[in-house]
Protein backbone atom coordinates (compact mmCIF):
# COMPACT_ATOMS: atom_id res chain seq x y z
CA UNK A 1 0.00 0.00 0.00
CA UNK A 2 1.31 3.61 -0.60
CA UNK A 3 2.52 5.74 2.34
CA UNK A 4 3.64 9.02 2.48
CA UNK A 5 5.61 10.85 4.77
CA UNK A 6 2.98 13.91 6.47
CA UNK A 7 3.98 17.63 5.97
CA UNK A 8 4.82 19.91 9.06
CA UNK A 9 1.40 21.20 8.25
CA UNK A 10 -0.31 18.04 8.26
CA UNK A 11 1.26 16.99 11.47
CA UNK A 12 -0.53 20.50 12.95
CA UNK A 13 -3.27 20.09 11.82
CA UNK A 14 -3.88 16.66 13.18
CA UNK A 15 -2.08 17.44 16.37
CA UNK A 16 -4.45 20.38 16.58
CA UNK A 17 -7.69 18.27 16.22
CA UNK A 18 -6.62 16.05 18.30
CA UNK A 19 -6.51 18.71 20.86
CA UNK A 20 -10.01 19.99 20.04
CA UNK A 21 -11.32 16.46 19.91
CA UNK A 22 -9.92 15.30 22.97
CA UNK A 23 -11.45 18.37 25.36
CA UNK A 24 -14.73 18.13 23.62
CA UNK A 25 -14.44 14.28 24.69
CA UNK A 26 -13.43 15.52 28.34
CA UNK A 27 -16.14 18.23 28.22
CA UNK A 28 -18.84 15.58 27.32
CA UNK A 29 -17.58 13.09 29.29
CA UNK A 30 -17.11 15.01 32.59
CA UNK A 31 -19.71 17.26 32.61
CA UNK A 32 -22.44 15.13 30.79
CA UNK A 33 -25.53 15.76 32.71
CA UNK A 34 -24.78 20.00 33.00
CA UNK A 35 -24.32 20.14 29.12
CA UNK A 36 -27.48 18.13 28.69
CA UNK A 37 -29.69 20.36 31.29
CA UNK A 38 -27.40 23.92 29.31
CA UNK A 39 -28.16 22.09 25.73
CA UNK A 40 -31.31 20.06 25.86
CA UNK A 41 -29.22 17.07 24.22
CA UNK A 42 -29.70 13.71 25.28
CA UNK A 43 -26.97 12.77 27.31
CA UNK A 44 -26.55 9.57 25.74
CA UNK A 45 -25.71 11.21 22.61
CA UNK A 46 -23.09 13.30 24.68
CA UNK A 47 -22.06 10.31 26.03
CA UNK A 48 -21.07 8.06 22.91
CA UNK A 49 -20.15 10.99 20.86
CA UNK A 50 -17.45 11.77 23.92
CA UNK A 51 -16.43 8.34 24.08
CA UNK A 52 -15.72 8.02 20.18
CA UNK A 53 -13.79 11.56 20.48
CA UNK A 54 -11.66 9.81 23.12
CA UNK A 55 -10.29 6.86 20.82
CA UNK A 56 -10.85 9.49 17.60
CA UNK A 57 -8.20 11.84 19.53
CA UNK A 58 -5.40 9.33 19.81
CA UNK A 59 -5.98 7.87 16.69
CA UNK A 60 -4.90 11.38 15.54
CA UNK A 61 -2.23 11.64 18.14
CA UNK A 62 -0.93 8.31 16.47
CA UNK A 63 -1.04 9.71 13.17
CA UNK A 64 0.70 12.91 14.13
CA UNK A 65 3.64 11.10 15.95
CA UNK A 66 3.89 8.73 12.61
CA UNK A 67 6.50 9.17 9.82
CA UNK A 68 4.52 7.47 7.17
CA UNK A 69 1.00 7.49 6.57
CA UNK A 70 -1.77 5.77 4.23
CA UNK A 71 -3.06 8.68 2.21
CA UNK A 72 -6.67 6.95 2.23
CA UNK A 73 -6.52 6.94 6.18
CA UNK A 74 -5.88 11.01 6.09
CA UNK A 75 -9.19 10.95 3.19
CA UNK A 76 -11.38 8.87 5.11
CA UNK A 77 -10.68 11.27 8.50
CA UNK A 78 -11.07 14.36 6.42
CA UNK A 79 -14.23 13.00 5.30
CA UNK A 80 -15.31 11.67 8.59
CA UNK A 81 -14.75 15.21 9.70
CA UNK A 82 -17.20 16.42 6.64
CA UNK A 83 -19.68 13.87 8.32
CA UNK A 84 -19.52 15.42 11.54
CA UNK A 85 -20.68 18.59 10.41
CA UNK A 86 -22.92 17.42 8.64
CA UNK A 87 -24.66 15.66 11.09
CA UNK A 88 -24.21 18.36 13.44
CA UNK A 89 -26.22 20.54 11.22
CA UNK A 90 -28.76 17.74 11.01
CA UNK A 91 -29.39 18.06 15.02
CA UNK A 92 -29.40 21.90 14.64
CA UNK A 93 -32.88 21.31 11.60
CA UNK A 94 -34.68 19.28 13.94
CA UNK A 95 -37.36 20.49 15.60
CA UNK A 96 -36.57 22.69 18.72
CA UNK A 97 -33.04 22.59 19.72
CA UNK A 98 -32.36 25.47 22.06
CA UNK A 99 -30.38 28.62 21.34
CA UNK A 100 -27.45 27.37 23.00
CA UNK A 101 -27.29 23.70 21.46
CA UNK A 102 -27.39 25.77 17.58
CA UNK A 103 -24.38 27.35 18.74
CA UNK A 104 -22.42 24.37 20.32
CA UNK A 105 -23.54 22.49 17.15
CA UNK A 106 -22.76 25.14 14.55
CA UNK A 107 -19.44 25.63 16.40
CA UNK A 108 -18.24 22.02 16.17
CA UNK A 109 -19.51 21.76 12.35
CA UNK A 110 -17.45 24.65 11.41
CA UNK A 111 -14.53 23.86 13.26
CA UNK A 112 -14.67 20.29 12.22
CA UNK A 113 -15.26 21.84 8.50
CA UNK A 114 -11.95 24.15 9.37
CA UNK A 115 -10.16 20.90 10.20
CA UNK A 116 -10.90 19.13 7.17
CA UNK A 117 -9.64 21.97 5.14
CA UNK A 118 -6.02 22.03 7.00
CA UNK A 119 -5.80 17.97 6.89
CA UNK A 120 -6.54 18.32 3.16
CA UNK A 121 -4.15 21.03 2.88
CA UNK A 122 -1.49 18.97 4.74
CA UNK A 123 -2.23 16.15 2.57
CA UNK A 124 -1.31 18.08 -0.21
CA UNK A 125 1.55 19.19 0.44
CA UNK A 126 3.18 16.16 2.24
CA UNK A 127 5.77 14.27 0.55
CA UNK A 128 4.94 11.47 -1.65
CA UNK A 129 1.76 13.07 -2.54
CA UNK A 130 1.61 13.37 -6.63
CA UNK A 131 0.81 16.89 -7.45
CA UNK A 132 -1.06 17.42 -10.96
CA UNK A 133 -1.52 14.92 -13.92
CA UNK A 134 0.89 12.16 -14.58
CA UNK A 135 2.84 13.52 -17.35
CA UNK A 136 4.10 11.05 -19.74
CA UNK A 137 8.15 10.55 -20.39
CA UNK A 138 9.80 10.74 -23.84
Amino acid sequence: MKTIHPSRMLKAALLTDAAASGALALLQLLANRMLTQWLALDSRLLLYTGIFLLGYANLLLVLAYTDRIWPWLLRFIIAGNGAWAVACLALMALPGPAPLAAAYLGLQAASVLAFAAWQHAGLMASSGMRRGPARASL
